[in-house]
């Protein structure tokens, strides 16, 4: 074990080892349980999506209030995305800390509820409702009703199911009911150059690793609203927030955002 360890870890010393000992190809997935985090790869050898997918809860440390939040990259770069922490001040260590719009719900890609972003403590957690892992695909059930403070909602379950036919694709389920008639909306997060195509579809990045998002829902076409979040961060970026919001109130409804590989939707 010593002289495999010195083969992996050389220093000014170590030999070179008289067989070439080739890398372990990526795992396709790996799953955290206890924290509700999983990340999703493309087949070995396959040049495409891959995806960071996250549970768990609104007490963690350092925590941002992200419960059902996302990743996905393309290439060396990641077109939607998590907008990190912001520049540290006394704010962010005080009773204030969550006006920052980046460490509240409303800079993440998670649902805004009949208004309400998401709300802190343990007790707003990700629920894991399903998993399914395949060569194929994975998929991850999420019931993430108890990160919201909304009375009137009965189910919010976010399904994220990962496929790793052609380039790869990501599609995220939000289905919702409420007890009366309440507004529901739904967001995605990039520093990168974005652009229309089409009421509800847009392309988000730029050449070989743009992706392209398309969204829906059963009962009417959401309405787009892009907004700059104005927060100081570390990397001095502005993050902008790619919201889709249904036109009217619902009891019931399912959005649908899909993302692949620009030019493959």
């Amino acid at each position: 074990m010593a002289e495999f360890a010195i083969w992996c870890f050389p220093n000014s010393a170590s030999r070179k080892p008289a067989i070439d000992v080739p890398p372990a190809p990526p795992a396709l997935r790996s799953w955290f349980f206890e924290a509700g985090i999983l990340v999703c790869r493309p087949s070995a050898g396959q040049s495409g999506l891959g995806a960071a997918l996250k549970g768990g809860h609104n007490a963690e440390l350092h925590n941002h209030n992200d419960v059902g939040s996302f990743v996905v990259a393309l290439g060396k770069s990641t077109p939607l995305l998590d907008p990190g922490g912001e520049v540290y001040t006394a704010r962010t260590f005080s009773a204030k800390r969550y006006q920052s719009n980046v460490l509240n719900s409303f800079g993440h890609p998670v649902p805004i509820v009949a208004g309400q972003l998401q709300r802190l403590g343990r007790d707003a957690e990700a629920k894991v409702l399903k998993t399914e892992f395949t060569p194929e695909r994975d998929t991850l059930v999420l019931d993430i009703r108890s990160a919201y403070p909304v009375k009137s909602l009965k189910k919010l379950h976010r399904t994220f199911v990962f496929s790793r036919e052609g380039r790869g694709s990501l599609r995220i389920v939000d289905e919702v009911e409420f007890s009366r008639g309440e507004s529901f909306g739904n967001a995605l997060i990039t520093f990168s150059k974005w652009k229309k195509q089409g009421p509800t579809r847009l392309v988000v990045g730029e050449g070989a690793e743009a992706v392209c998002v398309d969204v829906s829902a059963d009962i009417a076409t959401p309405n787009f609203r892009s907004e700059e979040i104005k927060e100081d961060l570390p990397s001095k970026k502005t993050p902008i927030r790619l919201g889709f919001h249904l036109p009217d109130t619902v009891t019931k409804a399912t959005m649908t955002t899909t993302i692949a590989p620009a030019g493959d939707l």
